[in-house]
């Protein structure tokens, strides 16, 4: 009984469970041809810790992990599911970070806007709660 118990929390709180799926690594010797630039601010963009932060409360919410375009969706609707059509604008503010995802369907992904305003916009506290989102 305490196992059947046990197994049924494990399978309600699936939902609650943030998956993580390890970033692929190159072989090392593609890494061996890799040469780190001299680190500066003036040739880097830095997003400090609470912003960083808000960057992946935010993102985790509009395209959160494991969520894929349906088989049978149109280009668009692929397009629109992934990541790498979309830059992101992060401006800090008092005590949280405004954050602004834009896509970019027409560079990305070579097609022609159909949808006006795809993107979204988040406000994040310092503390990672989502204070507003559109």
């Amino acid at each position: 009984m305490k196992h059947m118990g046990l197994a049924v929390l494990l399978f309600t709180a699936t939902g609650c469970l943030h998956l993580h799926r390890p970033a692929p690594v190159a072989p090392p010797e593609v890494a061996q041809g890799i040469q780190f630039p001299e680190w500066s601010k003036a040739a880097s963009t830095t997003l400090q810790g609470p912003q960083l932060k808000a960057l992946q409360i935010a993102l985790d919410d509009f395209m959160p992990p494991g969520r894929n375009a349906p088989g049978d969706a149109d280009p668009m609707t692929h397009c629109l599911f992934q990541l790498t059509t979309y830059d992101a604008w992060v401006q800090p503010g008092d005590k949280m970070t405004f954050i602004h995802f834009t896509p970019l369907e027409d560079e990305r992904c070579g097609l022609r806007s159909e949808v006006m305003d795809a993107g979204a916009s988040y406000a994040v506290s310092d503390d990672g709660v989502i204070l507003k989102r559109e």
